[in-house]
């Protein structure tokens, strides 16, 4: 028998939160909403279990009788009113979205007006709201798209007054937004298909067709995300980094004019290409934390007010690369708790070692990453990656470090070649940090080879694991085999 976990009213369940788990048992107790007594009771006893419903005595069997306690057991009545409780569900998600979309509501009744032949009321319903959106300083796609559905309705009314006036302006208003909805729409894919000609191979998109009718439309027509695309296409095909820096001054001086959707669209475009110019060697690393700050800032690089895995540890990286640990610190302590609960732990604990490392206590470092267990695979790799430049940097100081270091050089190559579930690139990235970790290392306890020998390692290397940090061991090796005294 199924787990009840497993049925598709329980798996919408999970997805609900406290306030709207109790919006919906008010839902089920309203006559107008159901009519099925044995729903509110149904929900009430799941209520308990909620969010995982794992609990070993939730069966269907006990559901049955707590819900249905006349009658014999039968899992096709239960099933039957699982299944009418998870439509009774979908019914109030719509009905949640509706109520919390004030612009869809006015567009709604006045149509509702507007079939009901209740002109003075469709009219000034209709302006009221047209006036309220055209108000406000920066627009999302929906209200843009509400926009044009007003002027649409206004145009089209039985009543030829509006659209037989001299200039028009319901028809010339509907033009302006449905071409600012296909401009930013068609940008964004355009973008993309750019984007994954680029990066996945086999793909081959006829970006500039697109682009091509996308300038024809586009001409004469004024608007900070626009102005923005064409500074993007334009850069795009010359991939110049002076016009790197000129499209991200402009974002960064535009950014509070774009809506949510378009913030997000283009900051995530221009760290992708300020990750490019890093690989290539033209960019620090650190170069890209202003960005990463702006974007926590206004809330684009939080998806549901989640961040990813690989942003919270590339934040971390920057951050304390660039030495800028009380920042570190207070991202810790306030975005930890933003990434997914399986992996937070692992989270924390190899930030925490990381900052350490950086900050030179490479004890405390290692003590972290020796007691703690790390259970996803990504952060038992970077923690690898951690463990050996703390190694690395004790061996510089302390010759006594390299039977440690070059013990864990082989480990780490056979861990690597032994794990199944990284693709062939990420081994071989990871594979080429150990490898030139190795010929540092050997570099530095040989004394006989000159620091010329040491300068050629890194050259044309790009896909390689901690570029940055090896490019820094590598000047370190070479003045240390030069006898350089280090700078203050």
């Amino acid at each position: 028998m199924p787990a009840l976990s497993s049925t598709k009213f329980l798996r919408l369940l999970q997805t609900f939160d406290e306030s709207e788990l109790k919006a919906f048992d008010a839902w089920l107790r309203s006559p107008w909403c159901n009519s099925n007594k044995n729903l509110p009771r149904l929900l009430d006893r799941l209520k308990k279990y909620h969010p995982y419903f794992d609990n070993p005595r939730l069966d269907k069997e006990n559901l049955f009788y707590q819900v249905l306690p006349k009658g014999k057991f039968s899992d096709r009545r239960l099933n039957n009113l699982l299944s009418e409780a998870f439509l009774a569900a979908e019914k109030f998600l719509i009905f949640q979205h509706v109520s919390d979309d004030y612009s869809l509501q006015k567009a709604m009744l006045a149509e509702e007006f507007q079939s009901r032949y209740l002109d003075d009321w469709f009219f000034g319903n209709t302006y009221k709201e047209i006036e309220r959106l055209e108000a406000r300083e920066v627009l999302d796609w929906e209200e843009h798209l509400g926009l044009y559905r007003l002027y649409r309705l206004i145009y089209h009314h039985p009543n030829q007054e509006p659209r037989m006036q001299p200039g028009a302006s319901p028809i010339g208003k509907m033009g302006a937004h449905v071409d600012l909805l296909y401009l930013l729409e068609k940008a964004a894919i355009i973008n993309e298909m750019m984007a994954r000609n680029r990066l996945i191979q086999g793909e081959d998109h006829d970006a500039q067709a697109e682009l091509k009718k996308w300038k024809a439309v586009s001409e004469g027509v004024h608007h900070p995300s626009i102005d923005l695309y064409r500074m993007r296409f334009a850069f795009l095909a010359e991939n110049r980094l002076s016009q790197y820096w000129a499209l991200r001054e402009s974002l960064v001086n535009t950014m509070e004019q774009l809506n949510e959707r378009e913030q997000k669209l283009h900051l995530l475009s221009l760290l992708n290409d300020t990750i490019a110019f890093i690989k290539s060697g033209q960019l620090d690393i650190t170069d890209s934390l202003p960005l990463y700050q702006l974007g926590l800032q206004t809330g684009a690089l939080l998806h549901q007010g989640k961040l990813t895995r690989n942003t919270y540890t590339t934040i971390v990286i920057t951050s304390n690369t660039k030495g800028t640990f009380d920042y570190t610190t207070h991202f810790i302590e306030t975005y930890t708790k933003r990434v997914d609960e399986p992996i937070r732990d692992d989270c924390y604990q190899w930030a925490q070692a990381h900052t350490s490392y950086w900050k030179k206590d490479l004890e405390q470092c290692l003590k972290i990453l020796q007691q703690h267990t790390f259970k996803t695979p990504y952060f038992q790799l970077v923690s690898r990656v951690l463990h050996t430049q703390a190694y690395f940097d004790l061996y510089l100081i302390d010759d006594s470090y390299q039977f440690y270091l070059f013990n864990f050089f082989e480990a780490f190559e056979k861990w690597l070649a032994r794990e199944k579930v990284w693709s062939r690139s990420t081994r071989a990235s990871f594979l080429r940090f150990v490898q030139i970790c190795r010929a540092l290392a050997r570099y530095h306890a040989d004394a006989l080879t000159g620091p010329q020998k040491v300068e050629q390692l890194l050259e044309e290397e790009h896909d390689v694991q901690a570029l940055n940090w090896l490019k820094q061991k590598k000047a370190e090796v070479v003045r240390l085999k030069s006898g350089k005294k280090p700078r203050l």
